[in-house]
């Protein structure tokens, strides 16, 4: 199975990739600013539009569908990472 080949399609996975990149680091460094419930409001919208390009892309190819589900990994992974230098714990 060769896959289904379309620039348009490729560009936008690409595009998706970098917004769920943006609106993880988004929702990481507003940690504790005004801002932060908008971007983490944008990060869970944005992030099940990455799972289903993730299932979409493997109709495209097996380079798309290992990006968008390596995006998607980086995603979850931004995001739960404490990057602060002090150990004092965060409260929820």
């Amino acid at each position: 199975m060769d896959g289904f080949y379309s620039p348009v399609a490729l560009w936008l996975l690409m595009a998706l990739q970098f917004l769920g990149i943006m609106s993880a680091c988004a929702a990481r460094f507003s940690e504790g600013t005004p801002r932060q419930r908008l971007s983490q409001g944008m990060f869970l919208g944005i992030l099940p539009l990455m799972g289903c390009s993730t299932m979409v892309a493997f109709a495209i190819g097996p380079g798309c569908w290992l990006a968008c589900a390596t995006t998607l990994a980086v995603m979850v992974l931004t995001v739960t990472c404490d990057f602060r230098s002090s150990r004092e714990s965060s409260t929820w």
